[in-house]
């Protein structure tokens, strides 16, 4: 606990900085990194030299103005030309991916809270997906090209909404 609010405190002290960003080789994939957890290529995570591992930075590609949140899960770049090494998700979201590196700038910050989730609340929204109460409605099926709905027998979880991509 106490090591959590130490990272928090050094990640605000640190200033904005900026610098070249590249991104990670897609032969990293699965890699171990220094948090001891396997690379994704479309995790929103970052390798930095300064920051401490678990900081939330803010990092927005100064070429096109495009703006990502990511967190340092790994140490790098070992090299002067590059502040920052992205996930291969975060570079493609900040346009980076047909450049190779582009000039950035981070900033941290700390999510106190994520902007995007609703407040919870006692009211369970339903579904009236129109069928009846049979076996047929426990098999998966599309909304559209993106989105599968499971029904579950669950007093609990009425419904999962699914984003896959095909």
């Amino acid at each position: 606990m106490l090591l959590a609010g130490i990272s928090v405190c050094v990640a605000q002290a640190l200033p904005k900085q900026k610098g070249n960003a590249s991104y990670y080789h897609d032969r990293f994939h699965g890699r171990l990194m220094a948090n001891g957890k396997p690379y994704h290529r479309d995790s929103m995570t970052c390798a930095h030299l300064r920051y401490p591992l678990g900081t939330w930075l803010h990092v927005r590609n100064l070429s096109n103005g495009k703006e990502v949140n990511v967190q340092v899960t790994d140490r790098g770049p070992y090299s002067r030309k590059f502040v920052i090494d992205l996930s291969r998700a975060a570079a493609r979201e900040l346009g980076i991916i047909q450049f190779g590196f582009r000039p950035v700038e981070i900033t941290p910050f700390n999510p106190v809270r994520v902007p995007y989730l609703m407040e919870p609340s006692s009211e369970h929204p339903e579904w009236d997906l129109g069928f009846s109460d049979d076996e047929d409605a426990l098999k998966p099926y599309w909304l559209d090209d993106s989105l599968r709905v499971t029904l579950q027998r669950d007093t609990t979880l009425l419904h999962r909404v699914k984003n896959v991509r095909k």
